[in-house]
């Protein structure tokens, strides 16, 4: 099936109009996190976790829900990427777990942390077999 001209500059135009949208006219319920603009809850407390929160639990064991059950994984590294003026932005290194998870948004637990969700990449296995897993965190400053 072959697209027209006309449909191809008339959804271009829709994006570009969409693109255009301020994120604060959206209303209340939406933050930037883990690299999109994604509804949350105001109860997550991953809304309000920075570089440092997570900076204190490194070494720590933390919980992936998966399909077949919870993956005990570490926290093995934190580390800065390039931010806007005013953001932030970081990745989490997670360590553990023999079988490969798929790129996906998981449920995770830590003890102090309480509970959220984290969208995962595979990001290969050590050298022992554990799996690795990374997750962006990119916040920007409000009305941006």
């Amino acid at each position: 099936m072959s697209n027209s001209r006309r449909t191809f500059v008339k959804a271009g135009l829709m994006a570009g109009l969409f693109a255009a949208v301020p994120v604060s006219s959206l209303g209340k319920g939406f933050k930037h996190l883990a690299g999109g603009f994604l509804p949350f809850d105001e109860d997550d407390p991953l809304a309000n976790y920075t570089k440092s929160s997570f900076v204190s639990y490194l070494n720590s064991v933390f919980q992936v829900q998966t399909a077949s059950g919870n993956v005990a994984v570490t926290l093995t590294s934190v580390d800065d990427m390039p931010a806007p003026s005013g953001g932030e932005c970081f990745s989490l290194l997670f360590v553990g777990g023999s079988e490969e998870r798929a790129q996906n948004t998981y449920g995770v637990t830590h003890p102090s942390l309480g509970t959220f969700q984290l969208f995962l990449v595979p990001a290969g296995a050590d050298e022992n077999g554990a799996q690795k897993s990374v997750a962006t965190i990119n916040r920007v400053p409000a009305g941006t």
